[in-house]
C-alpha cells in the first residue's frame, strides 16, 4: 500500500495514469482502490495493469468516461485483459456499490432538490413539476412544500438554505452509494 508515495522507479502511479488518460477527477477513487488491494493485483497482473485497473474502476464508480481496451493498450502498451482482470480483482476486494435502483432513486431525488432550489432562487414558490409527475414520486415531501401543502403560512416560500443542505446530503449519499463502503472510506481518509 502507500502507492502514491512510491518513487518513480517502482513504476506507474495512479496520479500519472489519471493525468495521462485525462481522467484526473477519478484520482482519489482510483488511489483508494489501489491502496486497498493494489499490491495483490500487482503481484497477479503487474503493476501497470493494477494501476490501470484501479483507474478503470474509478471511472466506473464515478460516472467518468469509460476507458476502452484499445486506449489502454495504445497508451500504456499493456495487455487489456490483464487490466480488466486487475479491475475485477480490485472491485471484488473493495466491494460492490449500492444497487442500481437505489442509485437511480438518489439521483431522482437530487434532481428534484436542484429543480426546487432553482425555482426558489428565481423567486418561484411552485416547483417546476406538479404533483403526479415522475419527479413528484421521487421526493413527494419536497413537492408538497413547493405546492403549499404542509407548509407554514409564515414560511413565505422554499427555504433555500435547507434545500442546499439537503442537496449536499443527497450528493454525499449518492457518492457513498456509487463508491461502496470501502472506497468511500478510502476517499474520505485521503482528503
Amino acid at each position: 500500500m502507500g502507492q502514491r508515495h512510491s518513487p518513480a522507479r517502482d513504476g506507474l502511479t495512479v496520479d500519472q495514469a489519471t493525468r495521462r488518460l485525462e481522467v484526473d477527477a477519478v484520482t482519489p477513487v482510483a488511489r483508494a482502490a489501489f491502496d486497498h488491494a493494489g499490491d495483490l493485483a500487482s503481484r497477479r497482473y503487474g503493476r501497470t495493469a493494477a494501476v490501470l485497473g484501479a483507474v478503470r474502476l474509478g471511472c466506473r464508480r464515478t460516472d467518468a468516461r469509460a476507458l476502452d481496451r484499445e486506449r489502454l493498450e495504445t497508451a500504456f502498451e499493456v495487455d487489456p485483459d490483464c487490466v480488466i482482470a486487475a479491475d475485477e480483482l480490485l472491485a471484488d476486494r473493495v466491494g460492490s456499490p449500492a444497487a442500481p435502483e437505489e442509485i437511480r432513486s438518489l439521483r431522482r431525488r437530487l434532481i428534484v432538490v436542484h429543480e426546487l432550489l432553482a425555482a426558489a432562487e428565481r423567486g418561484s414558490v411552485v416547483g417546476p413539476e406538479l404533483p403526479g409527475s415522475s419527479l413528484a414520486d421521487a421526493a413527494p415531501f419536497l413537492l408538497a412544500r413547493a405546492t403549499g401543502s404542509g407548509r407554514d403560512d409564515d414560511a413565505g416560500g422554499l427555504d433555500e438554505t435547507a434545500l442546499r443542505a439537503h442537496a449536499e446530503r443527497l450528493e454525499a449519499d449518492l457518492e457513498f452509494a456509487r463508491l461502496g463502503t470501502l472506497l468511500d472510506a478510502g476517499v474520505e481518509g485521503d482528503e
